[in-house]
């Protein structure tokens, strides 16, 4: 059967942006389509910044971040353009916390050394002198790896689309897609762009993030997902003389108060980037106390409740910095029970034609695009990667809803 496309991509965030990009790049016909504008903020891309990290517990996820450093590599000499700002990341707080969405304080430390990655540790006056922080518990301690930075997001995503379009890849936005199809050897996709069309493609890449389910209802398969409407805050920094500066991107690791969630500790941080406006910090709290599982029933007001104990937080424990933020906004945060990754091939469950289509969604995966752009199209024209995946199987118990749940 002959076929309009070898790729289609549905999702036009960073990862389908990075996929198409892969596809197009490696020779094949590509046509990728966003059910919104092009670098909308209506899922997981909003704002100005992102972490790029490689300080993880889990050595899978540190073998990744690793492997990604040459990949990002790559991308910035293929646009011409640097897209991260090597700042570094210190990680502090309480020794004795245990595990939480990010891991835990020190367990990083195994993979930095078997790795063959610089660090520092600081006790809680090193971190106080080196960053406008005030009255932190003498017991805290830090963990300082430069081999870490700020992503300049609008920047990737501009230079993905620009790159795509270059290697051919046609994009179309206000394309919502209204049916998919499976077939032994390819893929059939409806969507509306103002005009209902069907096209046709050997292979597919299903990346539209917290709106995955959209698209795998059309074969019976939904993925459990709880999507966190994350808040963030910019708070204005003292200009100077004297000023206040946050040298790097930082994280506090710390158990809720009275051990309720919604009273996280988990905070972190940006320096002002010179991407955007002068003498103002992103601080916020990694957690969020409006979780949806639709993303059409996104509030996108910030909850109260992690905008108030954000500025708590700033005003106990940070120096030269307003205790009332400038401005914030939200983002979907697509999660699954485990809070990693799911990065694989369709479930043998739909039947032929399973491994025509590959899958990305939830977790924290914007430092690691070019890499996952890379597995999906290795996946989709190769029928393997040579990355370790294994961790992350659509198949993996909690991630696929039962029948009875459908």
């Amino acid at each position: 059967m002959g076929y309009q496309y070898d790729t289609i991509v549905i999702g036009g965030g960073p990862v389908g942006l990075a996929s198409g990009y892969q596809c197009a790049k490696a020779g094949k016909s590509v046509l990728l389509l966003e059910r919104f504008n092009f670098f909308n903020q209506s899922g997981s891309s909003n704002d100005l910044v992102r972490m790029f990290r490689t300080m993880y517990t889990q050595d899978f996820m540190a073998n990744l971040a690793f492997q990604s450093i040459r990949e990002w590599h790559d991308l910035e000499t293929d646009a011409g353009q640097a897209l991260i700002w090597m700042s570094g990341l210190l990680n502090f707080g309480d020794p004795n916390y245990q595990s939480g969405p990010e891991g835990n304080l020190t367990s990083p430390i195994k993979n930095l050394e078997r790795l063959g990655l610089p660090y520092k540790e600081l006790n809680a006056a090193q971190i106080m002198q080196q960053y406008p922080f005030q009255k932190l518990p003498s017991n805290f301690i830090g963990v300082f790896a430069p081999t870490n930075g700020c992503i300049n997001v609008p920047l990737l995503l501009r230079s993905l689309y620009r790159l795509a379009q270059s290697y051919g890849a046609k994009l179309l936005a206000h394309a919502p897609v209204k049916d998919f199809k499976l077939s032994e050897d390819g893929v059939s996709v409806s969507f509306d762009n103002g005009e209902y069309q069907t096209v046709t493609a050997s292979r597919c890449i299903i990346t539209p993030g917290a709106y995955i389910n959209d698209i795998l209802n059309c074969i019976g398969v939904q993925i459990d997902l709880n999507i966190w409407e994350m808040v963030y805050e910019y708070y204005a920094t003292d200009p100077g003389p004297g000023g206040a500066l946050f040298p790097s991107m930082w994280f506090q690791f710390l158990d809720p108060t009275g051990g309720d969630p919604a009273k996280s500790n988990l905070f972190y941080g940006f320096p002002a980037v010179p991407w955007g406006p002068p003498n103002l910090a992103r601080i916020a709290v990694d957690n969020a106390v409006n979780v949806i599982t639709n993303p059409a029933d996104r509030k996108i007001v910030p909850a109260a409740n992690d905008l108030q104990i954000t500025a708590d937080f700033v005003a106990n424990h940070c120096v030269g910095v307003d205790n009332r933020p400038n401005y914030a906004g939200t983002c979907l945060q697509t999660n699954v029970t485990d809070n990693m990754y799911v990065l694989d091939f369709l479930p043998p469950s739909v039947g032929a034609g399973y491994k025509n289509a590959a899958v990305f969604t939830a977790g924290w995966a914007m430092k690691l695009v070019p890499l996952i752009g890379k597995i999906l199209a290795e996946l989709v024209i190769d029928g393997a990667t040579t990355y370790d995946i294994s961790q992350f199987k659509i198949t993996r118990k909690g991630i696929l809803r039962s029948s009875e749940q459908l």
